[in-house]
């Protein structure tokens, strides 16, 4: 009879324990945040807050990870190779799959609250494109990035 240890055994990464993760996370006024909040080898969950008026880096494709947006709070207007996607609202979420072109921003006068999902055979960090193929910098390597500037005692929770 196969014992816990045996069946954790024959699977990777199965001794790790489940986790609550805890979705809260500072306002911005400028920038963004981006919190880690779990990961495998395979899967990645963050937390990201969007000052008003900003957003993600131009137009880009993930070559090897595909990615879910979940709306929490806020409003995230989407750009894809057609031109702009219905605004994404609270409790909604956008799928894009590897190689899916987009961009988003918030243009709306308050903090913009995602939760990002992404997952990749490869793991966190696959490179990215820009629609001519070149390679592009993910936004906090940009040159010229907003560096956050956040909000005393205010928080998403």
């Amino acid at each position: 009879m196969a014992t816990k240890t045996d069946t954790l055994a024959a699977i990777p990464g199965a001794e790790r324990p489940p986790e609550i993760l805890s979705l809260r996370t500072q306002l911005v006024s400028k920038g963004h945040t981006k919190h880690l909040l779990a990961k495998t080898d395979m899967m990645t969950f963050h937390v990201h807050c969007y000052a008003p008026k900003g957003g993600e880096n131009g137009l880009h494709a993930h070559v090897e990870e595909d990615h879910i947006f979940v709306c929490l709070d806020g409003e995230a207007q989407f750009t894809g190779l057609d031109g702009p996607l219905p605004p994404l609202k609270k409790h909604q979420a956008l799928f894009l799959p590897k190689g899916c072109f987009y961009s988003f921003s918030n243009e709306t006068d308050k903090p913009l609250i995602m939760i990002r999902f992404g997952a990749s055979p490869k793991g966190y960090g696959s490179s990215r494109l820009d629609p001519e193929g070149k390679p592009i910098a993910g936004r906090g390597q940009q040159h010229g990035a907003v560096k956050p500037v956040l909000i005393d005692n205010a928080f998403f929770e």
